[in-house]
């Protein structure tokens, strides 16, 4: 007969240094990130919802990219535009596209030009002026995405960054600066998580709002 693993293996009691000092760190994680948080200037964020809103009206598109995390943020903000934030029963989308999300398309393009090509070429592919472009970074200073920054301001789109620490260089470039003031990357991406989530929630209530009052007719020029 085997042994019973859980009678030979010694379990930790809940009264143990070792799991003190880990729910202490957790404790302190959960305050900076709560902190980060509490930094989100609301009303920028609101402003861009607003944007949002507008390009949906209007039929302009949104494109959104990120690397790292950032990058499943990116993909999760596009995600939900495209599918929980609209009626399912309403035939107008928002026409949203997250960047990162095909890997023939990144690895295409950093293979044949170089990785801080790999969105700033997509930006000259699908933008159009007065499209909506949005990127995240923690630092703000990724070549590739403000180099993707750059060709959409050159083409004449409303640009947004989330960006965390002192902004970096993209923070100074986008019309729509979401910046939180925190000086570490893990809490600052939870705060452009948060973020988000309070673009999706804005954005959905807002859609909402106009077709319950039969605003929405058709695109307007």
């Amino acid at each position: 007969m085997y042994p019973d693993p859980v009678r030979r293996m010694p379990m930790m009691s809940d009264d143990s240094n070792q799991g003190k000092d880990l729910a202490r760190s957790l404790e302190e994680y959960r305050d900076r990130s709560q902190a980060a948080i509490e930094a989100i200037d609301v009303t920028a964020v609101a402003r861009w919802t607003e944007e949002v809103f507008q390009a949906w009206r209007q039929d302009r598109q949104l494109l959104i990219f990120g690397n790292g995390g950032s990058a499943a943020t990116a993909s999760h903000l596009a995600e939900d535009l495209a599918t929980y934030a609209i009626p399912f029963d309403e035939p107008r989308r928002l026409r949203v596209l997250s960047l990162n999300d095909s890997a023939p398309t990144l690895t295409a393009l950093g293979n044949d030009i170089g990785f801080d090509a790999v969105f700033s070429e997509q930006i000259q592919q699908w933008a159009r002026p007065e499209d909506l472009v949005l990127t995240m970074s923690g630092s703000g200073n990724s070549p590739n995405l403000v180099a993707a920054i750059e060709r959409a301001n050159s083409i004449g789109c409303k640009t947004a960054a989330m960006t965390g620490f002192s902004g970096g260089t993209l923070r100074g470039m986008v019309h729509h600066p979401l910046h939180v003031e925190i000086h570490e990357m893990q809490p600052a991406q939870d705060a452009h998580m948060i973020m988000t989530h309070m673009i999706i929630d804005g954005f959905r209530t807002l859609v909402r709002t106009d077709l319950a009052e039969g605003v929405t007719g058709g695109a307007e020029g």
